[in-house]
């Protein structure tokens, strides 16, 4: 059996396509928050909701323009074209309907590797509360 090998290279590519996805909902960028998701993409979210690529962009773009996120840790391993990145992040955002989507995330994902570029396949987030972990 193949090993998963925690390639420095490719886990900076990934954490670094993670942390420009993250960027994208603040400025609004639909468009280019689109090229990080795969077409197949679907995401459940810490309040347990299961997103389609075309549902999640949607859920994206009706977030406030003072929305943010911070990560606080991103790893990845790969193996071939395939990459599983975890870590935690924390994010503050509300939705022009006025849903609050602030969490502290822990977050697991799997990346595929199409045409030389990583896209984002599925991703799920746990919420959890730092002062209970660190206590």
């Amino acid at each position: 059996m193949e090993r998963w090998t925690w390639d420095e290279v490719a886990a900076a590519e990934i954490a670094d396509r993670f942390r420009g996805w993250t960027s994208c909902t603040p400025r609004g960028a639909m468009d280019e928050l689109a090229t990080f998701l795969h077409p197949d993409f679907v995401y459940v979210s810490v309040f347990g909701k299961r997103y389609t690529k075309e549902s999640y962009l949607e859920l994206a773009g009706s977030v406030t323009s003072d929305a943010y996120y911070v990560v606080h840790d991103a790893r990845a391993r790969v193996r071939g074209d395939i990459g599983e990145i975890d870590g935690e992040y924390f994010v503050s955002a509300i939705t022009e309907s006025g849903d609050d989507l602030t969490a502290h995330t822990r977050f697991t994902g799997t990346w595929v590797r199409e045409a030389g570029t990583w896209v984002c396949l599925t991703h799920h987030g746990t919420h959890y509360d730092p002062e209970a972990v660190s206590a």
